[in-house]
């Protein structure tokens, strides 16, 4: 069996494909098809995942973890009260392993779930995605294979709409992350024309903007400061109480939030008017990213057949009414927004499974494009300054190469200086360094062999890279380190010691 996991910055979900092939949403041991994204060091050797570690937030704040994707693929490291330290790689093994035992349990499989697909935010870049694998290794598991969040949703809608010819624009508005990305279904073919997206940017973003209106309120009315420490269990309480504002509001036209807060016994009320005056700053935001991605694909407005919301914030009243101004169609509500793109993501493992298996695919096949523009720091011959040299645009279809020739400087040349860069701009300050590293050569090369370095990216929009030399007979790919994630061997050293773990 292979589970599609969707691993999101507030909640969780897995799916699988029962025995007629048909997507089904795992409930977790608590009863419920979303698990939050959250985790509770309760010991040194013990951690719960779920509603119950995002209730003792808290009671034990120093000890839970909340919204860890949004330091995937920085050097960030959680501290627990038991004095132990947790990258987030690890913490997110948690998060994965919580929803492939609820799985086992719930399925009542006597065989260890080993196989997954994961999905990721379309604008994750190289240092993300590979954090997010390596999550996958450091929890033991199989990583088939990784689909973006808003090509997952096109693939299950898509294939439960019996839908064979349309242009889609997915608009993928979750807990902390941003994506569109704009799908030409063509009867088989789901083909990715252009993405983007924006990080930091969703319904956790608004929950903050919220306590922050109510922590200004009590400041102003009663000149007491809810960050000071003697009120931190009332600010802790405040973010639940704030998102539960947040999902009233888009039935209601008011919400009430209780502040309780030593001498303080206030109710704050925030109307729907000023909550959508919140969301329509961060919006805004999406809206260009919108347009853009339109533009890429080269695809009118007026040109989608679809428009499809995923995520638990595209369903804020005021996002579906803009965005259909913009889009001038009516939004489409067949599927759950919430449990689409894991849905997808089991479709997809069948897929990876049949070309593992040599098997003829009867279901759709998916053309993908990457997000982000990959290219090499050179020299302008003008300025003689470090420059960023796109190589790889973005929006360029999956796999994709380019040939880099070369020649050897000087006899018994060692190495080759290789910068690769992620980004759009030209300026090397503006732009992410996936890794700066020397290329070493094979021995006794004369000056002036030829000799070509190919850059590739691999159809998860991972970097490789290849290094050629015909009169060496020499060929081989070459393994860097990305300065942003973890070492292999850190990798290998914490699958054995996370392997240990009792995860509830």
């Amino acid at each position: 069996m292979i589970l599609g996991i969707d691993l999101g910055t507030t909640y969780s979900v897995g799916a699988y494909l029962n025995e007629k092939g048909e997507p089904q949403v795992i409930t977790n041991m608590e009863g419920s098809q979303i698990t939050p994204s959250v985790v509770y060091f309760e010991s040194e050797t013990s951690v719960v995942v779920g509603q119950t570690a995002k209730d003792n937030s808290i009671i034990n704040p120093d000890d839970v973890v909340s919204a860890v994707k949004n330091y995937m693929g920085e050097k960030k490291i959680f501290m627990s009260s038991y004095g132990q330290e947790y990258s987030p790689e690890v913490v997110s093994s948690f998060i994965l392993k919580k929803i492939v035992t609820d799985a086992q349990k719930r399925l009542d499989l006597t065989e260890e779930i080993k196989d997954v697909v994961i999905t990721i935010p379309a604008y994750f870049t190289d240092a993300q995605r590979t954090a997010t694998e390596d999550a996958a290794k450091i929890a033991g598991l199989n990583l088939m294979g990784t689909i973006n969040e808003p090509t997952a949703a096109a693939l299950y809608y898509a294939v439960s709409t019996k839908l064979n010819h349309a242009n889609i624009l997915v608009y993928d508005l979750g807990g902390g992350t941003f994506d569109v990305t704009i799908i030409k279904i063509d009867d088989d073919d789901v083909v990715v024309k252009s993405t983007g997206g924006l990080s930091k940017v969703g319904g956790r973003f608004f929950d903050e903007e919220i306590v922050e209106y109510v922590r200004d309120y009590i400041e102003d009315k009663y000149d007491v400061d809810l960050e000071d420490e003697e009120y931190m269990d009332a600010y802790q309480e405040l973010y639940g109480r704030a998102e539960k504002a947040k999902w009233q509001l888009t039935n209601q036209e008011k919400a009430t939030i209780a502040v309780r807060a030593g001498a303080v016994k206030e109710n704050v009320v925030i109307t729907r008017e000023q909550f959508e005056a919140i969301v329509a700053k961060l919006y805004k935001r999406t809206e260009y990213v919108v347009k853009k991605a339109l533009k890429d694909a080269e695809i009118e407005a007026t040109e989608l057949d679809k428009v499809i919301l995923v995520g638990g914030s595209s369903k804020i009243p005021y996002i579906e009414k803009k965005l259909s101004e913009l889009t001038g169609k009516s939004l489409s509500h067949e599927v759950h927004p919430d449990l689409v793109v894991a849905q997808g993501a089991a479709l997809y493992g069948k897929q990876l499974m049949d070309k593992i298996s040599n098997s003829e695919n009867e279901g759709k096949v998916i053309h993908d494009v990457c997000s982000h523009s990959i290219g090499i720091i050179t020299i302008d011959p003008i300025t003689y300054k470090k420059i960023n040299s796109i190589q790889i645009k973005r929006n360029t279809a999956l796999p994709t190469f380019v040939k880099m020739p070369f020649r050897t400087a000087v006899d018994y040349q060692e190495k080759i200086e290789l910068s690769i860069t992620e980004g759009e701009f030209k300026e090397v300050t503006d732009v992410a360094i996936i890794s700066s590293t020397d290329i070493i050569l094979p021995k006794n090369l004369v000056k002036g062999t030829k000799g070509e370095i190919h850059l590739q990216l691999d159809e998860s929009q991972l970097v490789h890279v290849y290094i050629k030399i015909p009169t060496a007979n020499y060929e081989e790919e070459f393994t860097f380190e990305r300065s942003a994630n973890l070492s292999e061997a850190e990798v290998q050293m914490l699958t054995g010691i996370i392997a240990d773990y009792d995860v509830n």
